[in-house]
């Protein structure tokens, strides 16, 4: 009997042909058995109205109460029947044929990850970055340093690992759930790279990633951060933990600083300080010197709107 893949996909307040496109996408394998669980998060419109003319015995709708994101993938993986499972999302595409790339990548090895690249877009689906990893094995400390940087919906899972790790926290994060998620699993098995393209990922007005506030980031990562240590006590006050702190300290002090927050991207710089005063300053350096650059493009382009020119000489 062949492997079965689960696929889980969420759905919230969809944009019609955004959602017919992620099914169909995520139904385009040929190289391995997969069921595709679309959970009607709540809708107001029922999800399956939506689908009511995709004739594939493979796609399965359930309808619940809104629970969120977090909480609609493990009401799908309660029902879920697959050995692999991957989550993808509503608005993003598959790559066609990816999944069972993914699956002969981890030869149906159930103590494997195996992940590939993800092409973050605009709403138009054109490419702005590629979120790519190169990590072959342990990739926990990698994730907890912020460096692993593989999305969700290019990871391929087995499901004992998801069991050993325990479901998504459904009431903890508002964002940095995904992270959380990820770096559960990763404690738990090696990954192996597929060094492909898996994922197109839609970034849109709407998408959690553009509405979440930076203090909401901020909130959640350190709650990721704290969780981590709190499960390996024996690295609290090593090299691990002061890396990681610094990091996200200064990932966040950034993110305020291109804000126009300047009071608390300093006070995120303290925090980074306290652990790593010359990277703090060096960070410091770094900010101030891409502002520069950023104010100087600003009068650049005002200087051209304006058509200014080098003066004439007089006579």
């Amino acid at each position: 009997m062949s492997t079965l893949v689960s696929l889980v996909m969420p759905v919230w307040k969809p944009r019609r042909e955004w959602l017919r496109e992620a099914v169909m996408s995520a139904l385009d394998e040929n190289a391995c058995d997969l069921e595709l669980i679309v959970v009607d998060d709540g809708n107001e419109q029922p999800v399956a109205e939506l689908l009511d003319d995709v004739d594939d015995p493979r796609l399965r709708v359930m309808r619940i109460e809104h629970a969120g994101p977090y909480g609609a993938r493990n009401a799908a993986m309660a029902v879920a029947r697959g050995e692999f499972v991957r989550f993808v999302d509503a608005d993003d595409t598959v790559v066609p044929g990816s999944t069972g790339r993914l699956l002969a990548l981890s030869g149906t090895n159930e103590e494997v990850l195996a992940y590939g690249a993800t092409v973050v877009c605009d709403d138009a689906l054109a490419p702005q970055r590629v979120a790519a990893s190169e990590v072959d094995g342990d990739a926990a400390e990698e994730c907890v340093l912020g460096g692993f940087d593989v999305f969700v919906v290019s990871l391929l899972f087995p499901r004992g690992v998801l069991e050993r790790a325990g479901p998504w926290e459904e009431t903890a994060f508002s964002v940095s759930g995904d992270w959380d998620f990820v770096l559960r699993t990763l404690e738990q098995a090696p990954v192996r790279p597929l060094r492909q393209t898996v994922t197109y990922y839609r970034r849109h007005p709407a998408s959690v990633t553009k509405t979440a506030r930076i203090a909401e980031g901020t909130r959640a990562g350190q709650l990721v951060l704290d969780r981590y240590f709190d499960r390996h006590p024996h690295q609290r006050g090593g090299a691990l933990e002061r890396r990681a702190y610094t990091n996200f300290h200064i990932e966040r002090a950034r993110a305020h600083a291109w804000s126009r927050q300047p009071a608390l991207a300093m006070r995120q710089l303290a925090l980074a300080a306290r652990r790593d005063p010359w990277r703090a300053l060096d960070a410091l350096i770094g900010f101030a010197s891409e502002r520069l650059q950023a104010r100087l493009g600003q009068l650049a382009r005002w200087a051209r709107r304006r058509g200014c020119r080098a003066p004439r000489p007089r006579g």
